[in-house]
């Protein structure tokens, strides 16, 4: 990912590619925009994105210590592994930490034997009996080895004792001085009065040591010893056991670095309400269920306050209510027997919709949204409302004073019932009706809202249709992200992709146009359609992307470079033995044939980074009126949660109304859908170096190596000589 402080906004856009899928359109710009040439790495694309909840990683990147729940989730985000594939529907299941550790124990490092033979003959030096008279009497019986590190040590004891003998008069003379230039001149007269002396006995003491062995000798003796393969086998398996935490959810939390290091507080979008704004017509039928929904409580309540007697207030206000309720209804009646296909429902969910101005004139809503929440007859089409528009419109004011002063009136009965139950300790009544007073309240309050919001939807929502592409592109350039515009038709949507893939949903047509699935076999219909008919309409996508790259400092994929030094107790491949194939090869079917050895394998690829996109917007442009079957699919469809192309639209987090990441409104000539949380688009996929490694039962090419068995017998050989040897040192010393 580019320098989150440097990065300079690009804008991106694809030619006319009509002949190509929409699928390789978009993934071929991904990787053009975020870059990269390793022949070993490969982008792998996740159909439908995972989105992702800002929420459960941010935290204060400045305190420096991570907490558990963002550690978790980052690793549950970027340990998950994927079948090798362009692109692909989703992880296969498996962990990264878990099938690392499986390949790491899988493997056993080989025993070469002129390596074993040099470092038997050197410890066989070091262990040779060597006499030497320290000058204390004693006469042990030492190897080579003991008397050297046993000079060794009184040298550097020397050493420490000087050093310390100088730090000690430092300290004492800092307490006893306090100008510091004479502390100095009276530490250089101590110093030359005893250093030479000191230096005499350190020479001394590494003299003798000199005369043993040589330090830089042993050193390299040492390295010798300490050199060959396998060793890392064990190390890195170590640093695995340490580095996991458990989770409360039975599983292991292996911690990652993520870069750039404030990536969690990049993800907020820079979308606007005006941007998020849904169509009047998809509001509307929003508003049909919240009126009927109030219709029902209000019929609710009425039932209710019958059960009280007649208490003056109460009858008052229950008479106001049902004189209220009674006029509206008739109103209503009178509405609907002028359209034998209307309803009452339908007659109040249009009344609801009208709006009153500071002149008493009512505007009664347009004919598209009186059709969305008329929906279809039993034929298919759209109902015919014609005379139930007209004679609303004819008495607007009257239909739009009378429903209002019905719901006032309920509101005050309601108010009124609730006094007279508390007053005359009617519990059991009280407890019946305290809810649907408060349901009341909270459907009012919606009603309102959504009022508000159709009002100004009507207000902004004006015919766009020749926007630029700028009107698809983010209203900000985060930093980090890079800016990119995408440009097609329907058309290459039903091209197959030339990709091969793990998704059934990823090749063409509806499937893929609405994310991977439709709740509505309406919606799949209506594209369908559209595709055959408006092959032209034009697709924009803008958005900003990213690349986030993956640090574990636990995991050393450097190990596999060593597999040719190593034998295999498992009948599978860690990696395929062959990785001469780049993944840019242009030859498809030695890709396809590189990816295929590679699933049969136990750990064949990883992932490095991940590519993060936010402030998607997709706009469907059409030169002729758009289809209303088709627009009204595409707005259900992103309300319902559902995504499209390879954007996932399903989030319980993406706002605090809505249970879909997906917001769409229309107009006559276009759609314009925006996704509202930012979601992971694929992972960069690094392939596992080659397994080189001999299969354990192999017998061939093995001059140079040897045994386990071999290895410790003759290691055991050797120790038993030399406990010989120094057994009949002894007796000789004793003689």
């Amino acid at each position: 990912m580019p320098d989150e402080k440097t990065v300079t906004p690009v804008r991106a856009e694809t030619g006319d590619a009509d002949n190509q899928s929409f699928l390789d359109i978009i993934y071929n710009k991904i990787t053009d925009v975020i870059g990269g040439d390793n022949p070993n790495q490969y982008f792998c694309l996740t159909l439908p994105g995972t989105l992702l909840n800002p929420k459960d990683y941010k935290y204060d990147t400045g305190s420096g210590e991570k907490p558990a729940h963002v550690k978790a989730n980052e690793s549950k985000l970027v340990n998950k592994l994927f079948d090798a594939s362009f692109i692909t529907a989703s992880d296969n299941g498996r962990l990264l930490p878990n099938q690392y550790k499986t390949a790491l124990n899988m493997l056993s490092p080989k025993l070469n034997r002129d390596l074993f033979e040099m470092k038997v003959r050197l410890r066989k030096v070091l262990m040779t009996p060597y006499h030497y008279d320290f000058g204390d009497g004693s006469d042990e019986n030492m190897t080579l080895e003991q008397v050297f590190f046993r000079l060794y040590g009184d040298y550097v004891n020397a050493k420490a004792q000087w050093n310390q003998k100088q730090a000690d008069k430092k300290a004492e003379l800092k307490r006893t001085i306090l100008d510091p230039n004479e502390r100095m001149d009276a530490y250089l007269e101590w110093y030359g009065l005893v250093a030479e002396a000191e230096s005499v006995l350190l020479e001394e003491k590494l003299g003798c040591v000199l005369n043993v062995f040589s330090p830089s000798d042993m050193n390299i003796i040492n390295a010798i010893l300490n050199c060959g393969v396998g060793g890392e086998l064990e190390s890195a398996r170590n640093v695995l056991d340490m580095v996991q935490e458990l989770n409360p959810d039975g599983g292991y939390v292996f911690p990652v670095n993520l870069y750039p290091s404030n990536w969690c507080e990049l993800l907020d979008p820079s979308f606007t309400g005006v941007d998020l704004l849904e169509s009047p017509a998809a509001l509307s039928q929003r508003m049909h269920l919240l009126e009927m929904q109030r219709n029902n409580i209000m019929l609710n309540i009425k039932k209710l306050t019958s059960a009280i007697p007649d208490d003056s207030v109460v009858k008052e206000l229950k008479d106001a209510y049902t004189e209220a309720e009674g006029a509206f209804q008739d109103l209503v009646k009178e509405c609907v027997d002028s359209n034998i296909n209307a309803t009452a429902d339908l007659a109040k969910s249009i009344i609801a919709l009208c709006k009153k101005d500071d002149s008493d004139n009512v505007q009664v809503p347009d004919e598209t949204e009186i059709k969305r929440i008329a929906g279809k007859d039993s034929s298919g089409k759209d109902l015919q409302v014609d005379k139930l528009i007209e004679i609303i419109q004819k008495h607007a004011l009257k239909c739009y004073d009378s429903q209002h002063k019905a719901v006032a009136a309920a509101e005050k009965t309601t108010a009124a019932a609730l006094e007279w139950c508390e007053a005359n300790n009617k519990l059991q009544l009280r407890t019946l009706l305290d809810p649907l007073n408060t349901q009341l309240d909270e459907v009012n309050s919606e009603i309102a809202e959504l009022t508000d919001k159709i009002t100004l939807s009507r207000a902004v929502m004006t015919d766009d249709s020749n926007k630029s592409n700028a009107d698809v592109m983010p209203n900000k350039a985060t930093d980090g992200f890079t800016q990119v515009l995408i440009q097609s038709t329907m058309a290459s949507v039903k091209h197959q992709s030339s990709k091969d893939s793990e998704s059934s949903s990823s090749s063409w047509g509806v499937s893929f146009f609405l994310g991977g699935y439709s709740s509505n076999k309406s919606h799949q219909k209506a594209v369908e359609t559209t595709m055959d008919s408006e092959s032209s309409m034009s697709i924009q996508i803008g958005m900003n992307i990213a690349k986030v790259q993956i640090e574990r400092l636990w995991f050393d994929p450097g190990v596999f470079l060593l597999t040719n030094n190593m034998y295999n107790f498992s009948a599978n491949k860690i990696s395929p033995e062959d990785d001469s194939t780049s993944f840019a090869n242009p030859d498809p079917t030695l890709v396809r044939e590189r990816f295929k050895q590679m699933n049969e394998c136990i750990f064949p690829s990883y992932p490095v980074s991940f590519v993060i996109a936010k402030d998607v917007t997709i706009r469907f442009t059409s030169e002729s009126s758009m289809s209303s079957s088709f627009a009204q699919s595409i707005e259900d469809h992103a309300s319902q949660g559902g995504g499209f192309l390879i954007f996932s639209g399903n989030s319980s987090s993406a706002s605090s109304s809505s249970q879909s990441a997906a917001v769409a409104n229309s107009n006559a000539n276009s759609i314009t859908v925006r996704f509202t949380a930012p979601q992971v688009l694929g992972y960069y996929m690094q392939a596992t170096p080659a397994d080189k490694s001999t299969h354990i039962n192999d017998t061939k090419d093995r001059d140079s190596e040897m045994s386990i068995i071999r290895f410790v017998s003759q290691f055991k050989e050797m120790i038993d000589d030399y406990n010989k040897t120094v057994q009949k040192g002894k007796k000789t010393a004793a003689t």
